[in-house]
């Protein structure tokens, strides 16, 4: 009997259930920092990491189901818990917003350390500095929030000129799209999921060496501001 290998698209599920092991370790590691203090921040974390875990659990679910239209809005859905766990490191005090988002106040009402309103079209500008691609799947996965021409296409079976017709199609599962879409579904999850890793892991980090952290704020404080460069 011949052993069934795993095709592209179960290595890459696979590499979902590693990212949900390392949140649960980060997790443990988080609360631990610092003699097991606790801040706003950490509560606020806390329910950005459970709101990813169960976003990956429903989309590799969706996946597996090959239920794209409805895996492709999870991907923005996981790309927005990046995006505002990130408003807390362009705050002046992300404890603040914490406090403020735990009283029901919405990040995009709430201002950044230059009096700019977080909104997502603000969010997205700032952290695509760092990572240009967000810009871009943002805006493709956010035609997938809404109802649009990417819902009506893939309805669509393909058209025969002849007879001057076209088939549709009715369901949820697209078993005749091809694997490439499905693991650029998957690559563009896991880095979503790697950018809100980055800033989870650089909270952790503060919060578990307070004095490192101050220090870097006050060096970075004290760098001259549009000094011209040397020649």
């Amino acid at each position: 009997m011949c052993e069934k290998h795993p095709d592209q698209i179960d290595l890459a599920l696979q590499g979902l259930e590693e990212d949900r092991k390392t949140f649960l370790e980060m997790t443990l590691e988080m609360w631990r920092a610092h003699d097991a203090d606790i801040y706003p921040l950490d509560l606020y974390a806390n329910g950005a990491i459970n709101r990813s875990l169960a976003l990956s659990a429903g989309f590799q679910s969706m996946i597996e189901q090959r239920n794209i239209l409805c895996a492709g809005p999870l991907v923005r859905l996981q790309l927005d818990t990046a995006i505002r766990f990130y408003a807390a490191f362009i705050v002046d005090n992300p404890h603040d917003l914490a406090t403020a988002v735990l009283k029901g106040v919405t990040v995009r009402k709430l201002k950044d350390c230059t009096g700019q309103l977080m909104n997502d079209a603000h969010l997205v500008r700032c952290i695509s500095k760092e990572y240009p691609w967000i810009q871009r799947v943002y805006e493709k996965t956010s035609n997938l929030i809404h109802m649009s021409d990417a819902h009506i296409m893939s309805s669509l079976d393909g058209a025969n000129r002849e007879k001057m017709s076209v088939g549709m199609l009715v369901g949820w599962q697209h078993k005749k799209l091809p694997d490439s879409l499905f693991l650029e579904a998957i690559a563009a999850f896991r880095a979503a999921t790697d950018v809100f890793a980055r800033y989870l892991r650089g909270w952790i980090i503060t919060k578990d060496n307070p004095e490192l952290a101050a220090e870097v704020r006050k060096a970075h404080s004290e760098e001259p501001q549009g000094k011209p460069p040397t020649k």
